[in-house]
């Protein structure tokens, strides 16, 4: 007669308390709020460092977006914006204009150009983000690291989580 040893099995880990889900809308608001307060903070910044400009507040977005992500289509560069394509050729053009991106041929696509930062754009991209890690870097903030890589990732869900609710088309 063989003996079999019967083990516990191990519990399981404990999950931290599920809030109730007012409780967690509301922290959810007040997040939502401090990131709006700021932003609107992080604009005035902006024109203090670059200038007042209509082409640095409309424009930085999308030269950020063909600095990181290469050459894209308006289309491409209009998806992720609550602005229609219309709106982002006007600024692209606006753009090209100062010689900070330029227009070429689309492969894959006959009358969709592809959009891409030229060396000027390119170097204004830079001098304008070297001037905002010059404020960064002296900034007097008593938080860890570990605290600043944790609000970029729950961020990160955020606006990954919003960006796939399904949305009415506004055109």
């Amino acid at each position: 007669m063989s003996t079999r040893q019967h083990s516990e099995d191990p519990k399981p880990e404990a999950l931290p308390p599920r809030l109730p889900p007012q409780e967690k809308a509301e922290a959810l608001m007040a997040l939502i709020e401090e990131a709006m307060a700021v932003q609107m903070c992080l604009q005035l910044i902006a024109e203090h460092l670059h200038g007042s400009s209509e082409l640095t507040r409309a424009c930085r977005g999308i030269l950020r977006d063909l600095y990181r992500l290469g050459p894209r289509t308006v289309p491409q560069l209009a998806r992720n914006r609550p602005v229609s394509r219309q709106n982002v050729l006007m600024l692209v053009h606006r753009l090209a204009s100062e010689d900070l991106v330029a227009f070429s041929r689309n492969p894959a696509h006959k009358r969709s150009h592809l959009v891409s930062l030229t060396d000027r754009g390119k170097e204004l991209l830079e001098q304008m983000w070297g001037r905002e890690m010059a404020l960064l870097s002296h900034l007097d903030l008593d938080l860890p690291l570990d605290d600043l890589r944790a609000a970029t990732g729950v961020l990160h869900h955020l606006r990954t989580t919003f960006e796939q609710l399904p949305l009415p088309d506004s055109e």
